[in-house]
């Protein structure tokens, strides 16, 4: 039986739920011949830590609610997942997204990143950057882009 790994990159934005439910329903809920092993990741920016004389190291404070929120988008992202009877597993990563994702696919060896498209404009894509855009460029795997459906925009 082929096996399929997916990796699909999700945040607490609109637009990576709404391409993790699209990829379930449109893809991987209808391949019946394979096994496909679903990922969601979710990537929690590196938060600073903070030195003290005498060399001790403290956690910055936002820490235990950067991992409850990383935790509670996840358990989202799974839910769906579950409810599709698909068998999925989650994994919270730490650094700037972009890189990170696609070091990640590399790592996992992906067949098939997902990620969804908050659909900046040109000026705000080239201040901000695209997560999907660099994913796109970057990856070591096809990359499905899932934009927002023109009535939700």
């Amino acid at each position: 039986m082929e096996v399929t790994n997916v990796l699909v990159a999700v945040d607490d934005s609109d637009e990576s739920f709404e391409a993790l439910r699209w990829v379930v329903e449109k893809i991987l809920r209808r391949r019946e011949n394979s096994t496909t092993v679903v990922t969601i990741a979710h990537v929690a920016e590196a938060l600073p830590r903070y030195a003290f004389l005498g060399g001790h190291v403290v956690e910055s404070s936002s820490k235990q609610a950067q991992e409850q929120n990383s935790a509670r988008i996840l358990s989202r992202a799974y839910e769906m997942c579950r409810e599709s009877s698909l068998k999925a597993k989650t994994i919270i990563l730490e650094g700037d997204p972009k890189e990170t994702i696609c070091r990640a696919v590399e790592e996992m060896n992906i067949h098939l990143l997902v990620v969804g498209s908050r659909g900046l404009g040109q000026i705000k894509r080239a201040f901000l950057g695209s997560v999907s855009d660099y994913c796109a460029q970057h990856a070591k795997c096809p990359v499905l882009v899932v934009k927002q459906p023109l009535n939700k925009i």
